[in-house]
Formats: C-alpha cells, structure tokens, sequence
C-alpha cells in the first residue's frame, strides 16, 4: 500500500469478523504459525536467533477485531507482537507512527518493527511490566488521576500540529456499520433478519445526522495525536507514573477528543469531583487552555460516536459470539456508562437500546 493511502475499517475488518475465536489458549497449529512468522520474517530472525526462547515463553494477551496481541521473553527482555492478516499492515504502520512521535516522551511502549508478508502482518514493541488501571481498578485510577493528565498533556504538547485529520477519524467511525462490505453479500442477507437491525440502521442514520449538524461549521484548529480510546486496559501503571498503550485507533485531531472520550470510558462523567481534578491537572500542562474550547460540545459529539460504535459492533459480536463472552459484555458495560446522557437525544430508540444491552449490566 503506498504511503499516505488511507483505508476504511470495513477493509481491515473483512474476513476478521466471521473468523475470530474467543479463546485466550494457543493450539499447537497456531504455535506453529506463529513460530514460522519469526522463522521467515529476516528482522525477527535476526533478532531472535533462537527460536526455542520464543516457543517457551510466548503466551496470548488479547484477541480483538483487528488482530492477536502475545507477550514473550527472550534473553530476560519482555516483547509485545501483535498479529494480523495482510490488510492489517496499515493499522500496524499508523500505530508505528504514534508510537514514534511520541518515543522520547517514554510514556508507551517502545517501537521495534512492522512487517508484512502476503499472509500476515505483525507489529513488535516492547512488553510494559506494570499492572494495567484495568488490573488495579477504578478506585486507583482516580486517586492517581493527576498522574494520567499529565501524561495524556505531554503526549498532546508533543504532538501538537496544524494537520487534522477528523474527517478521516469520522469516515472510519462509519466504516464500521458497512455490514454487506465486511460480511459479504450471504451473511448480511441473513443480519438482515435479526432482531433489531432493521431499526439500528435507522439509528445509525440519526447519529451520523446529528454528528454531520454538529461538525458542520466548526473548525478545530491546532490538533495532536489523540488515542481516543483511552480505557483502565490502555493504561499502563508503574510508580509515579502512568504510561498510555494500543495506538491503533489513533488520529490527528482536536485534543478535547481525548478529554471527552475519557470522561466517558473512565465513568469521570459520573464522577464530578474526578473529573475536574483530571481537567484542571490536564489544563496546567496542556497547551490546551479551558477558556479556548468547550468541553460540553466534545462530550456531546463523543457519546454520539461511543453509541455508533456499540451499535455497529453489537451485530458483529452477535455472530461471531455467544452472549456471555467478554467481548459481549463490555459492549454491555460501555452502553452503561452512556445511557443516561443519551435518553433525551435519541429517546425513541431506547427500548431497543435497552433490549440490546440492558439485560446484561445487571450481571456486570
């Protein structure tokens, strides 16, 4: 793929969907193909000549819908590689790029390699050893708040620039909602069917309506690098400080992004006192000033995207899924942390909203 080309989330998500496993074990025959990768690949050779060091110690982190994260040791030195079909080479390379404009900071894992064959890609970087927020839970996140808005403002003060790439960042917010192109012409045709989807559709279509009123007229102004997906399992803990990782949905865009999608996927909107602790200690450091943007306006565009998001993904998962998995319940989860905010904007959809997902908060 040439460099510059963008591509949608549809392209990368092809194939991947209808083939993802939920369990965390590694067969024997995904050993071997994973042993082969380092075997052929002429960078993993080089640096791991010995193969029985990876063969004994590699062990699956995370299965995702873009790719398999595994942790190793080799010579005492801890590596993450994520692995990935060919198409996922330019996740892998946009991830490579944030993660090297930010590598001096030392706030996330540090970059070694990307490389493709004509059936897989993989991305190596180091493996953190600290323990994720997810690990330590909410209670340690908030009582170390500071220490996260610190880290997020460095990132964005080193990424500062006059590029944006927003209208990239929506388009692949929508790519996720193009079924037919993903699952192929059969499968949508029986999507088409399920409980709901019809009526999602016209959900999706409401919020793309909203987001377009929105944007329509609002000009950004200085972007940086934004993770916009800032979550307990994208931040790394070690003491004193608090590193940020999985860059892959990465964009160049406003940094209020950021700060409202944080607000959300860390519950602070439902945590006042927390959440102003993170802004004012964000806003000290920042480039970004709170006189200079309105907060209010990012959150009401970032709960737009979280529910597309949920909505698109919810199909994806009912197939490939069954009910209790992981996946399944942080769909779940996420939609808890929104539904309040989004009752009055999009109210005639919330008893399919709640047929969805609300069955299953309760077991949360």
């Amino acid at each position: 793929m040439e460099k510059g080309t963008k591509i949608k989330i549809s392209d990368y998500l092809v194939n991947r969907v209808m083939g993802k496993s939920q369990s965390l074990k590694i067969s024997l025959t995904e050993k071997k193909y994973l042993l082969n990768i380092f075997i052929e690949d002429s960078y993993l050779n080089k640096k791991f000549p010995e193969i029985n060091q990876i063969d004994q110690s590699i062990k699956l982190i995370d299965r995702n819908l873009y790719y398999d994260i595994y942790k190793f040791y080799y010579d005492k030195l801890g590596y993450a590689i994520k692995v990935g079909e060919k198409v996922d080479s330019f996740v892998f390379e946009r991830e490579k790029n944030a993660l090297e404009s930010i590598k001096d900071l030392n706030l996330s894992p540090i970059f070694f390699n990307t490389a493709h064959s004509d059936n897989d890609a993989y991305l190596l970087t180091s493996f953190e050893h600290s323990q994720s927020s997810k690990e330590l839970g909410l209670s340690y996140t908030y009582e170390n708040i500071e220490l996260l808005a610190s880290s997020l403002a460095k990132i964005h003060n080193a990424t500062k620039t006059e590029e944006n790439e927003r209208e990239y960042f929506i388009d692949s917010l929508y790519s996720f909602s193009s079924y037919e192109e993903i699952l192929g012409s059969e499968a949508y045709k029986e999507l088409k069917e399920v409980k709901n989807f019809q009526e999602s559709l016209d959900l999706l279509n409401a919020i793309k309506k909203a987001i377009a009123i929105q944007t329509s007229n609002h000009a950004e102004g200085y972007s940086c690098l934004c993770h916009t997906d800032l979550n307990l399992s994208c931040i790394l803990n070690r003491p004193e400080e608090m590193k940020i990782c999985n860059f892959f949905e990465s964009f160049k865009i406003h940094p209020a992004w950021d700060l409202a999608f944080a607000s959300y996927k860390l519950e602070l909107d439902s945590h006042p006192i927390y959440e102003k602790r993170f802004l004012d200690a964000y806003h000290a450091e920042s480039f970004l000033k709170e006189e200079t943007y309105n907060y209010v306006y990012y959150k009401q565009l970032a709960y737009k995207f979280i529910l597309y998001k949920l909505v698109s993904t919810y199909f994806f998962e009912l197939l490939m899924s069954d009910s209790d998995s992981t996946d399944f319940l942080s769909l779940f989860k996420n939609y808890s942390y929104i539904r309040e905010t989004i009752q009055d904007e999009f109210s005639e959809h919330m008893d399919m909203l709640d047929e969805m997902f609300v069955p299953y908060i309760k077991n949360l």
